[in-house]
């Protein structure tokens, strides 16, 4: 719930687009249709200004930049809601307050600069009196119990109930292209520099220890290569069919290389084990997700005239 609640205020944030969290990747979208996704204004301009900039002309001297490479939206950004939502360092719960039904304490800080340690329990949410030195699980007066976050929050700052219906209302707004996450390759270095938020959520989930996790229920994995090969058999001879072709494979193309960003990490990260650990580290094989993972190294020495290692290295990822 709480992770909803985070993706919620993230959702028009472009920040975890610029940073590829979550297979996450930035959308044009909106851009180029100048907001009119679907093609609701009568009025359009005739004539539009085509003419190339001067820095992409053959004797300019001026080096390009990359940021219009990016999609630029003059209001991409929503509304801020919070200041901090963050778990609190009083987790986890004692076991006297878990056998009370505590599940989690939430710290937060709202636009009107004030400070709440909220107790998530089996009820719902509530506000408790604990401060940042004393540990204090009573309900603060009044109790307000609420069987949302969202909804004890809007009781708590005028400003987050204000902001989070306008960003509601934004979200709505966007495309369902725009909200699915696309594994697009991203590339740092072409990205300008944003505003780096609190986020315990976003560091939770880099920092957390993964040893040994799946993304699937055992006995369930997917056969990736029946996938593609059955989505790319389907029939082409009309147009419906070649939508749903097209949906079928950028679904399957879509799942697989964010599943195969995901290993590739965790394998990296220690987290996999090798099927082969007796072997030298480089020519240790993984298996995850039903995906074979090799490290790019030369260890056969097919690389040897191209570079060896570096050719080595370089080779693999341009294969998603």
């Amino acid at each position: 719930h709480v992770r909803h609640v985070r993706d919620l205020l993230k959702s028009l944030d472009p920040a975890d687009s610029y940073n590829g969290v979550d297979c996450s990747s930035l959308s044009f979208l909106n851009i180029i249709t100048q907001g009119d996704i679907m093609e609701k204004k009568k009025n359009r301009a005739d004539s539009v200004d085509c003419t190339p900039p001067d820095y992409i002309m053959p004797n300019s001297k001026e080096r390009p930049p990359l940021l219009p490479l990016q999609p630029m939206a003059k209001e991409q950004k929503g509304p801020q809601c919070l200041k901090v939502l963050t778990t609190s360092g009083w987790n986890p719960p004692p076991g006297y307050r878990k056998m009370h039904g505590d599940l989690m304490y939430l710290y937060v800080v709202t636009m009107e600069d004030k400070h709440y340690h909220i107790t998530g329990c089996t009820r719902g949410f509530f506000l408790n009196q604990s401060t940042e030195e004393d540990f204090n699980p009573k309900p603060a007066t009044p109790n307000h119990l609420c069987h949302s976050l969202i909804e004890l929050l809007n009781q708590l700052s005028p400003s987050f109930k204000r902001n989070f219906t306008t960003l509601q209302k934004k979200r709505t707004l966007r495309h369902p292209f725009e909200r699915v996450a696309t594994p697009y390759q991203l590339y740092a270095w072409a990205s300008p520099q944003i505003d780096h938020t609190v986020d315990a959520i976003r560091a939770e989930d880099t920092f957390s220890s993964k040893l040994g996790y799946e993304e699937h229920i055992p006995g369930q994995t997917r056969d990736w290569n029946e996938e593609l090969q059955t989505t790319r058999e389907l029939p082409r001879k009309n147009l419906p069919e070649r939508l749903l072709r097209e949906r079928a494979i950028f679904k399957v193309h879509s799942d697989f290389v964010a599943g195969a960003t995901r290993g590739a990490v965790a394998v990296i990260d220690g987290n996999v084990m090798a099927i082969n650990p007796g072997e030298d580290s480089k020519m240790q094989m993984f298996i995850w997700n039903n995906i074979f993972f090799s490290l790019g190294f030369d260890v056969r020495d097919h690389y040897k005239e191209l570079g060896g290692d570096a050719a080595a290295f370089i080779a693999p990822r341009n294969d998603l």
